[in-house]
């Protein structure tokens, strides 16, 4: 990992969030396969609005910025107040008991579209279940899983 990498991410995170008007800031934390940006402040109720829209903002623009796509590089996830493992846990719910509802009426049940990290949890929730295939399907901001019987 490019050692000035942590700061400079910091730095730009704080810098996007003081311009765009926010009382939120940023601070690293270090993770097995990059760093954790966690976001603290009075504005965290904008923040994790709307499915935590601005966060995934953020993270996607600082990743652009500071990985170049060659070779291994460190994996920079944003965080708030633990949202990304609360969301994959209610995610993981979903997907069960989604799928509960396909093995009962066998017809398959399409999720509302998603980010690709979404839509990677739910195809590993139910990545071992052999009543159950998953499929994402769509393009772009409108791509979807969708669950389906097995068999």
């Amino acid at each position: 990992m490019e050692l000035d990498l942590e700061p400079r991410v910091i730095e730009f995170a704080n810098s996007l969030l003081q311009e765009g008007g926010f009382d939120l800031e940023a601070s690293a934390v270090a993770d097995p396969d990059g760093f954790r940006v966690n976001i603290a402040g009075d504005d965290l109720a904008v923040l994790l609005g709307r499915k935590a829209e601005l966060l995934d903002a953020l993270e996607y623009v600082c990743n652009r910025v500071f990985t170049t796509g060659s070779g291994p590089e460190p994996r920079i996830v944003f965080d708030a107040e633990n949202y990304r493992a609360r969301r994959e846990r209610e995610l993981r719910l979903m997907a069960e008991k989604a799928a509960e509802k396909v093995r009962a009426s066998r017809i398959p049940f399409t999720f509302e579209p998603m980010s690709p990290n979404e839509r990677r949890i739910i195809h590993l929730a139910l990545g071992e279940d052999q009543t159950v295939k998953t499929e994402s399907r769509g393009n772009g901001i409108d791509r979807k899983v969708m669950i389906y019987p097995a068999s």
